[in-house]
C-alpha cells in the first residue's frame, strides 16, 4: 500500500521505502521494524499509544519490545522522512502517551489490491458474456416449478389443486 503524504512524500509499505513523487528512484529503505511502526501511525492518525505500539510493531512479531526501541526506531524514521523533505514536525511525540501523525498533513492512501472481475463466461466466438444473479435465482426457480411439477403429476395429486 502507498501513503502519499502532503501530495509530495510517498511511503510504500510493501517495499519499505520513502521517497518524493517527483523522484521516485532516490528512495530510502527503511527496516522491517520502522516500516510496521510508520504503517500503524498512519492508519491510526488519531494517535496511537505506547503500550499498543510495543505490542503490535514488537511483540506480535516475537521481538523484545522496550520504550527505548521504541524511541530509536522514532528516531530513525525522523532522520529518514527529514532526509527526503523538511517534514520535521510530520511524527509528534505525546508525552508519556504515545505519537501521532501531524494533523496538518494530508495523508492519502493509493492500495495496489486488484479488484475482483465479474465471473464471465466465454463464448465460442471469443466475446465474454456475464450472467446476473438474477438470471441464476431465475433458473433455479424454473427448475424447482417444474420438479415440483413432475411430483405432482406422476403421484396423482392433481385433486389437491383442484383439478379433477
Amino acid at each position: 500500500m502507498k501513503y502519499i503524504i502532503n501530495a509530495r512524500l510517498v511511503f510504500d509499505s510493501d517495499n519499505r521505502t520513502l521517497f518524493l513523487q517527483e523522484s521516485p528512484e532516490q528512495s530510502i529503505e527503511i527496516g522491517f521494524t520502522s516500516s510496521r511502526l510508520l504503517v500503524e501511525m498512519l492508519e491510526n492518525i488519531a494517535g496511537v499509544d505506547r503500550e499498543y505500539l510495543l505490542e503490535t510493531v514488537w511483540s506480535n512479531h516475537g521481538l523484545r519490545p522496550s520504550n527505548n526501541n521504541l524511541n530509536n526506531q522514532i528516531s530513525l524514521l525522523r532522520k529518514s522522512i527529514s532526509s527526503l523533505t523538511a517534514y520535521d514536525d510530520l511524527i509528534i511525540t505525546l508525552p508519556k502517551k504515545g505519537f501521532m501523525i501531524n494533523k496538518r498533513y494530508v495523508i492519502d492512501v493509493e492500495s495496489d489490491k486488484p479488484v475482483k472481475a465479474p465471473r464471465v463466461k466465454w463464448r465460442k466466438n471469443g466475446q465474454a458474456s456475464t450472467f446476473s444473479i438474477s438470471f441464476w435465482i431465475l433458473s433455479i426457480m424454473v427448475i424447482v416449478l417444474t420438479s415440483l411439477l413432475g411430483y405432482v403429476v406422476s403421484h396423482e395429486h392433481s385433486s389437491i389443486f383442484g383439478l379433477c
